[in-house]
């Protein structure tokens, strides 16, 4: 796959804390970010596993959101216990936009891991890393790094 072939690849990318050290973010926390970046954004609590949460540890305590990163319309799911959160399905670019904004919730120079649905189907376990503070190019640089790796042809 060429890529910008990977730049219209769309896939649910798994953004979490590194493990051991947790963001500290709770859920209203989350929910009130979402609402300051777009007065239409939607979040509903999950209190029940579905199968999608299932398999990413489900911890009882998770926010379903929908929201627009400026034209750009985004949803997911954000999980408290675990620190994590679920992006899309959307491209590298719609979520690198989404992860900039969302690391204004962190503490300063907090990290991110990542992976995508992409990855973990390839077989791909590993975690791969965000720059704390990086920049939307930045970001979805290296989520097609990471795609780049993870997508066979």
């Amino acid at each position: 796959m060429t890529r910008e072939d990977l730049t219209e690849l769309t896939t649910t990318f798994y953004v979490a804390a590194p493990e051991g050290k947790p963001w500290g973010l709770d859920g209203e926390q989350f929910a009130i970010g979402l609402r300051q970046l777009s007065t239409q954004a939607v979040t509903a609590p999950l209190r029940t596993s579905q199968d999608m949460t299932e398999q990413l540890a489900f911890d009882g305590h998770s926010t379903m959101f929908a929201v627009h990163v400026g034209d750009v319309p985004i949803d997911g799911q954000f999980m408290e216990a675990s620190q994590s959160l679920n992006i899309g399905p959307c491209t590298a670019a719609e979520a690198a936009a989404f992860i900039e904004w969302f690391q204004n919730l962190l503490p300063e120079g907090a990290r991110l891991r990542f992976n995508s649905e992409k990855g973990v189907e390839s077989g791909d376990m590993e975690d791969y890393w965000i720059p704390a503070g990086a920049r939307c190019d930045a970001i979805a640089k290296e989520l097609l790094n990471h795609l780049d790796e993870a997508v066979d042809e």
